[in-house]
Formats: C-alpha cells, sequence, structure tokens
C-alpha cells in the first residue's frame, strides 16, 4: 500500500472544505437567500474578521472549561474503570450506578446545579465532567478488560509490586484504548460547554450565541459555530499528538 504523505493529509480537507464553500456560496447567491436565513460564508467569515478579539476573549474562556470540564470526568473515568475491570465486585456495585447517571437527562440538572452552586463556572465544569466521563469509562474499560492475562504471569515472575505492574504492565496495555475514549470525549466536551453557556453566562461562545439570537444576527452565529468547530479540531489534533508522544509504539 502506498503511503500518505503528510502534506497531502492536510491539504486534502483544507481543498475539500474550500469546495464546500464555494458552493455554499454560490447557491446562497444564486437562489438569492436572505442573510437572516442563510449567510454566505464570505458574510460569517468577514464577522470572523472584524470580531475577532471578542471571538478569540471568549473562544479562550469556552476553550478552558472544555479542558477543565474533561479533566475532571477522564480522570475519574478511568479511575473507576480499572476499578470495574479488576474487582468484580466493583463491577457488580459500581455499574449499576454509572449506568443510572448515565440514564439522566443532563440538562435538565442545570437549574438544580444553578440552585446548588449559583451563577459561576462551577456549574458548567461539572455537567460538562458527567456528560464526558461515560464515553472514558466504557473505552478504558475495554482497554484493562483486553490485556494479555500473560502480562500478569511475567508481572509475578519478575516479583513486580502492584504500582509496577499498574505502571509498566497494565496503563500501556489499556493506554490505546483510553486515548480512543480521550479523543471522542475532547470533541463531545466542546459542544456540551457551548450549549451549557446558554444556560448560564456571561462569556464564553455559548453567551455570544444568545446574543447573535437575540439581535438576529445570523452571520455572527455562524461565525460562533466555526470558531467553536476550529477549537474542537485543534483540540482533537492535540490528543493525537499527545497520543503518538506518550505512546510511541503507536506510530508503527
Amino acid at each position: 500500500m502506498t503511503a500518505v504523505s503528510p502534506l497531502r493529509r492536510v491539504l486534502e480537507p483544507i481543498l475539500w472544505f474550500a469546495g464546500l464553500l464555494l458552493l455554499w456560496q454560490l447557491l446562497v447567491r444564486a437562489f438569492d437567500v436572505p442573510i437572516f436565513v442563510l449567510p454566505a460564508p464570505t458574510d460569517f467569515l468577514a464577522d470572523i474578521v472584524e470580531e475577532r478579539q471578542r471571538l478569540f476573549y471568549h473562544g479562550l474562556i469556552t476553550t478552558k472549561l472544555i479542558l477543565i470540564g474533561f479533566v475532571a470526568g477522564a480522570v475519574p473515568g478511568v479511575v473507576l474503570a480499572y476499578l470495574i475491570a479488576k474487582f468484580r465486585i466493583a463491577e457488580r456495585i459500581l455499574y449499576p450506578i454509572v449506568i443510572f447517571i448515565q440514564g439522566l437527562p443532563k440538562v435538565t440538572l442545570a437549574p438544580l446545579m444553578l440552585v446548588w452552586f449559583g451563577f459561576s463556572d462551577l456549574p458548567k465544569v461539572l455537567l460538562t465532567a458527567l456528560i464526558t466521563f461515560f464515553p472514558v469509562l466504557v473505552d478504558s474499560v475495554t482497554g484493562f478488560k483486553s490485556i494479555d492475562p500473560r502480562q500478569y504471569y511475567l508481572s509475578r515472575s519478575v516479583g513486580a509490586s502492584w504500582w509496577q505492574t499498574f505502571r509498566l504492565f497494565e496503563l500501556p496495555s489499556a493506554a490505546p484504548s483510553i486515548f480512543s475514549g480521550f479523543k471522542i470525549t475532547i470533541v463531545i466536551a466542546v459542544t456540551v460547554v457551548i450549549v451549557v453557556e446558554w444556560l448560564n453566562s456571561q462569556n464564553g461562545l455559548g453567551y455570544l450565541v444568545l446574543r447573535a439570537m437575540d439581535s438576529s444576527n445570523t452571520p455572527l452565529i455562524f461565525a460562533v459555530l466555526v470558531v467553536g468547530s476550529v477549537i474542537g479540531v485543534v483540540l482533537s489534533f492535540g490528543m493525537a499528538l499527545l497520543e503518538r508522544l506518550l505512546l510511541p509504539w503507536r506510530r508503527y
């Protein structure tokens, strides 16, 4: 199989996206679609340029909440996944509770969060953590349960402690599945934070969407969507890069 060059891997999606924007532009102009219904790409791209400082400021706030909420959901997800995979009693007791919590409609918890914690960033972080927790848990459980039993024989034969077994055998073996959950969850977290910011926020990209809706500024809404998508792409590529750095054997 012929290897695809890194430059081609980067250029191909850019060219496809540019072609999609060009087709969008032509169709909107050809059918004379009102700007408040569907703006042309030149309209919301111009808004991105004009509002770049405000978008950058609110984008940084949203990104900070995404990262905090992701860590707050991912770390407990990995820890609980290890307990469920290693101890049958933990699987019988904890897994049904986790499924029950996952089944709760998270957005309906927002009013309760506001009552309990007030109008701060904490409710947004908690809701993001709750929603991102389960995908990481499921993939991590799969990773820990798929460890080759022969590795435990090797660990015992060399007299490795629990920590050495976890650090040198279990975690590296489960890491690909864990990172699979991370890469899925970090993108979910972008959408979650922006939606949660609609409910309680005085800043962030979700707040900008609300203000744009109040003023019927459809190009600004699309500008926020583009910025949110860029944040998701950057975080996704960042997670893939982190995987390559921490798991060098995965490069091959």
